[in-house]
């Protein structure tokens, strides 16, 4: 079979995989209670998502339960969106199971009854089930020659997106509410424990007394505010949702953290692509492993809880001078979530679907952050512009950063290698004391507050070179420092040394 819907990526032996995996897949389906037509549909959308990420789903210990946990995932979407698989247009279709199996498999949990369908199917090892019932397991296995395979559907997973429009700013697209909003799906669906990830293994939390008001990593440590401190190495990207910290592993784990010291995976993700958190809303975003799809997951109920697939350099509606080759998140208040991708720049209402688009001129910059009616955003290599609805945009030096709660403040980069941090008001775009030095090395910096700054902070004779901002050596110490804006006064939360060359990140 050919699997339509995207020519990326595509390789001679992926499609050999597909073809000889599709009835299976089909057939799992069948076995969830969908009808043969739907089956059909849901497994040729997870096959275009295993066509996406075939590098990965290939060099995996287990690549068919990777494939059967695409499937689940598109069935989850297909609730998402509302898709009713017992009305139109499979309504007038001859039931697909025996009503007696049928009723036998609407008892065991979704997860439970997919693992025993990929079992019949001979897709896994009967041996890795739970405690099943012997006599349901063989009733499935009977069944199994006799399910329907309707032929392929070139189904794709269903572009979520709403009109492109032209507007001065993003702010004015948030004002305009009424003319942009184009309503994508219903509300997310309630969360369903039987679709949960798997949980990973525990690591030990050593308890310390600390004072840090975020989360931070270092070293292969995590340390947890106002818990302790666990061993996990490889981290990249890193979040704080009320007593929990979700980080986004090297090669694309999105991982849940305890303060007990479980582990529960939330996703995979574009690990480039970062974290964004919506703590009051208990929920974080990432970009999926796709590189397109935005996912946002309800942490305390370990499920996604909302899908969108972005636009990318070369599709139909991406500009012409389209860049970046995965969407960039800029801010999570939820239910909005603000990114940016090759469309333009894009407000998300994630509980209902819809999307509100801005097309910005090349002379505005690119949008790095934006908290109500202020945006920052980059307008040259080394210049920031602070906008906002009313008043004269201030343009001051710096490369990237964030607005403050309460649009009071903007930090941004400065220094060789980008290795300081200049603090500007905003509106008269005064320059104001940060509370750190030429000397320090700033690894990361995030308000915490209106008006406080917390630092991951490296001494300079410590980088290995001018450029290795965000970078931790093994000759220096290290230093979380809170200070307050203007005022200087600072609090030194922690500092050690002995430290590996590795990655450093504040929890965002």
């Amino acid at each position: 079979m050919a699997v339509v819907g995207t020519d990326r990526g595509a390789r001679p032996d992926f499609e050999a995989y597909a073809a000889a995996r599709r009835p299976d897949l089909v057939r799992l389906a069948v076995l969830l209670g969908h009808p043969a037509g739907h089956a059909a549909v849901l497994a040729d959308r997870a096959l275009v998502r295993a066509q996406r990420s075939w590098r990965r789903l290939r060099e995996e210990h287990d690549p068919d339960a990777g494939l059967r946990d695409l499937l689940l995932e598109e069935r989850r979407a297909a609730l998402a969106a509302g898709e009713a698989w017992w009305r139109s247009p499979w309504a007038e279709e001859q039931p697909s199971l025996p009503a007696s199996l049928r009723a036998d498999l609407d008892r065991v949990p979704v997860d439970a009854r997919a693992r025993l369908a990929w079992a019949a199917l001979g897709r896994s090892d009967v041996d890795l089930l739970d405690a099943t019932d012997p006599g349901l397991l063989a009733s499935v296995t009977t069944a199994v020659p006799g399910l329907p395979v309707p032929p392929p559907t070139g189904a794709v997973p269903p572009r979520r997106r709403g009109p492109v429009l032209r507007v001065a700013a993003l702010v004015a697209a948030v004002v305009m509410v009424g003319g942009l909003v184009t309503v994508l799906q219903p509300d997310p669906p309630t969360s369903d424990p039987s679709t949960t990830e798997p949980a990973l293994g525990p690591v030990a939390i050593t308890a310390l007394d600390s004072s840090e008001p975020v989360s931070w990593y270092a070293d292969g440590r995590i340390r947890i505010k106002e818990v302790g401190q666990a061993e996990v190495s490889g981290v990249v990207a890193l979040a704080d949702v009320f007593g929990y910290v979700v980080y986004v592993h090297e090669e694309g784990d999105v991982v849940r953290l305890g303060p007990d010291g479980e582990r529960v995976l939330l996703g995979r993700a574009e690990p480039g692509a970062g974290l964004v958190a919506a703590e009051p809303a208990q929920q974080v975003a990432w970009v999926a492993e796709d590189g397109r799809t935005l996912e946002v997951a309800d942490v305390l109920e370990v499920e996604v809880v909302a899908r969108l697939e972005t636009v990318l350099p070369g599709d139909e509606d991406a500009l012409e001078d389209a860049s970046a080759e995965v969407p960039r998140l800029v801010r999570f208040a939820a239910p909005e979530l603000v990114f940016v991708d090759a469309a333009g720049e894009h407000q998300w209402h994630t509980r209902t679907g819809s999307v509100s688009t801005v097309v910005s001129e090349p002379e505005q910059g690119d949008l790095v952050d934006v908290v109500g009616v202020t945006q920052l955003r980059q307008v040259g290599r080394e210049s920031i512009q602070v906008r906002q609805l009313l008043g004269t945009p201030v343009v001051r030096l710096g490369e990237g950063g964030e607005i403050s709660p309460l649009q009071r403040f903007v930090l941004t980069r400065s220094g060789e290698g980008g290795t300081g941090v200049r603090v500007f008001a905003v509106g008269s775009g005064e320059e104001v004391d940060s509370g750190v030095t030429r000397d320090d090395v700033v690894l990361d910096a995030r308000f915490v507050s209106p008006a406080r700054i917390t630092f991951l902070l490296a001494d300079r004779a410590a980088v290995p070179g001018a450029s290795e901002a965000g970078r931790s050596s093994a000759t220096g110490p290290l230093e979380i420092r809170t200070c307050e804006v203007r005022a200087a006064g600072c609090v030194i939360h922690w500092e050690g040394g002995g430290l590996a060359d590795s990655g450093a990140v504040l929890a965002r």
